[in-house]
C-alpha cells in the first residue's frame, strides 16, 4: 500500500522599496497525482511494471519509469512513455538481483511523486536471446542463439525487417505505408502504424523502439514501443546511419578521413561531432558503420590503392577522435554486441590487386581461424578458431552477436556460429540468411 504525501512551500517576501515579490511553490493539486496499483510481475528473462491513472491531480503528459540497478538496460534505465501507457517491460533480468522499478506521473507544472515496487528474479533466470535473419525466400526465420534447436519461420514476406528483446518482429508493408509487428507467441500480425513512407532497411533497439529512413524526406523516423505516433528524430542520413542497442542513433557523413557525426540518446538528447582521425590524414573509403550498446561507434573503411583492405576505426561516446582498431590483416565477417566489436578473421589474406593477377594468383586461406573482440575500453582478446567458414574477400561484411560474445556469420557454406570461447566453428543451417540479427 502507498500513501501519497504532500508538500507545500511558504513563500517569503522580502520588503524593498515598498514592494513586496512573493514566490510560491506549483500547488500540489495542479501537479499528477501519483500512479495507482502499481504492480511488477517477472516471466523469463523479463520483468513487466503495471500501473493505473492517478485518483487526482493535474492532467499527466507522460510517464517516467526506471529500474535499479541499471546494469545491461538500454537509456540508463529510464524509459519515457506516452500518457495513454500502462505498463513497460524490462529486459536483462538477472537471477538473484534485486531490482527496484519505479514509476512517476509528468504534467505541464512538473513531476508527480514516484511510486517503488522490488523485484528478485528466481534463481533458475538465464537470459535467452534469438538469431534471426532473412532466408532466400524473403522469410524472417528466428534461430535460438545457442546453437541448438530448430528453426522458425516467423514471418513469411518478411523484407526489410527489426526486432525486439522478447521475440516481437516488426516487417514493412509491401508498400512501405504500413508497419506490422508478428507477435512472440506466434499470434496474427497487427498494423502498428499506418500512412508512411517506410523502407526495407529498419532498425530497431532492445526494448522495441522501431526507427527507419523515411523514404520521402530522408529523415530518420522513431515509432515508440508497442505504436503510437512516429516521430522525426533526425535530420537526413548523410552517408550512412545506425541505432545502438541502447537506443542512440547515429548519422555519419564521412569524409576520406572522418567526418561528422549527429547522435542522438535514447533521452532525446542532439549532439553533433566533426571527427577525425589523430593524425588529421586520409584513412580511405567508407565501408560501413556499426555501434555497439554503449554509444561507441566502429567505422569500416577501405584502404586507398590496390590493397582493398576493409579495416575498423573506433569512435567513443562523446570524442571527436577516431581510433584505429589494432588486429591482424584479414578478411572479416564483423558485428557488435552490447560493449564489444567482434571480428571473425581468416587465415590468411592477400591484397585485391594480389588476387586479380592472371599470372600469379595469391591463393591466400580465406577460412575464419580467429575471433578478434575489442571492448569499449580499448581491451582485446583474441582466439583460435578451427573449422570456420570461409570469408568472401577483401569487404564488409556486417554479421550479428550476441551478449554472451557468440558471433554469426552468413558465408558461402552457410550459416555459422562462432563461439565467444573460441574452438570449433558450428554450422546452423546451409543456405544464405541476409540481414542478421542477434537480440
Amino acid at each position: 500500500m502507498y500513501r501519497a504525501v504532500l508538500t507545500a512551500a511558504a513563500a517569503a517576501a522580502l520588503v524593498i522599496g515598498g514592494v513586496t515579490p512573493a514566490v510560491a511553490a506549483t500547488p500540489a493539486s495542479r501537479l499528477p497525482g501519483v500512479p495507482t496499483s502499481v504492480h511488477v510481475s517477472g516471466a523469463g528473462d523479463a520483468a513487466t511494471l503495471t500501473w493505473g491513472a492517478p485518483r487526482s491531480g493535474g492532467a499527466v503528459q507522460h510517464w517516467r519509469v526506471s529500474i535499479r540497478p541499471t546494469e545491461g538496460q538500454p537509456g540508463s534505465g529510464t524509459d519515457v512513455l506516452p500518457a495513454t501507457a500502462r505498463s513497460d517491460r524490462y529486459g536483462w533480468i538477472r537471477a538473484g538481483v534485486r531490482y527496484t522499478f519505479s514509476v512517476r506521473a509528468v504534467g505541464a507544472k512538473g513531476d508527480g511523486r514516484a511510486v517503488s515496487v522490488r523485484y528478485t528474479a528466481p534463481a533458475t533466470t538465464a537470459v535467452t536471446q534469438s538469431l534471426y535473419g532473412l532466408d532466400a525466400s524473403g522469410a524472417v526465420v528466428r534461430f535460438p542463439t545457442s546453437g541448438s534447436g530448430a528453426p522458425k519461420t516467423v514471418a513469411k514476406h518478411g523484407a526489410g525487417f527489426a526486432a525486439d528483446d522478447v521475440g516481437n518482429v516488426f516487417v514493412p508493408s509491401s508498400d512501405g505505408t504500413k508497419l506490422l509487428q508478428y507477435p512472440a507467441d506466434g499470434g496474427a500480425a497487427r498494423v502498428l502504424a499506418s500512412g508512411l513512407h517506410l523502407t526495407k532497411d529498419l532498425r530497431s533497439d532492445v526494448p522495441g523502439n522501431v526507427y527507419w529512413k523515411d523514404s520521402v524526406t530522408g529523415t530518420i523516423v522513431k515509432l515508440p514501443i508497442g505504436g503510437g505516433v512516429p516521430k522525426t528524430i533526425l535530420p537526413s542520413t548523410g552517408t550512412a546511419w545506425t541505432v545502438g542497442r541502447d537506443g542512440t542513433v547515429s548519422t555519419f557523413t564521412t569524409t576520406a578521413n572522418g567526418g561528422t557525426v549527429v547522435s542522438r540518446s535514447v533521452h532525446g538528447d542532439v549532439t553533433t561531432r566533426t571527427v577525425a582521425n589523430a593524425e588529421q590524414q586520409p584513412i580511405g573509403y567508407f565501408g560501413g558503420l556499426l555501434a555497439d550498446g554503449q554509444g561507441t561507434l566502429y567505422v569500416d573503411y577501405r584502404a586507398f590503392g590496390g590493397s582493398a583492405y576493409n579495416g575498423f576505426w573506433s569512435l567513443a561516446p562523446g570524442s571527436s577522435t577516431l581510433v584505429k582498431v589494432s588486429t591482424r590483416t584479414a578478411y572479416q565477417f564483423s558485428a557488435t554486441n552490447d560493449d564489444s566489436l567482434l571480428l571473425g578473421q581468416s587465415a590468411g589474406w592477400c591484397a585485391a590487386i594480389s588476387e586479380a593477377d592472371p599470372f600469379h594468383p595469391c591463393t591466400a586461406d580465406h577460412a575464419v581461424a580467429h575471433l578478434f573482440v575489442q571492448d569499449a575500453s580499448g581491451a582485446t582478446e583474441d582466439l583460435a578458431v578451427t573449422g570456420g567458414p570461409k570469408v568472401w574477400t577483401n569487404g564488409f561484411y556486417p554479421s550479428a552477436a550476441d551478449s554472451a560474445g557468440d558471433l554469426f556469420v552468413d558465408a558461402d557454406s552457410g550459416l555459422w556460429r562462432i563461439p565467444a570461447e573460441g574452438g570449433a566453428a558450428q554450422r546452423l543451417a546451409m543456405g544464405q540468411y541476409d540481414r542478421l540479427l542477434a537480440i
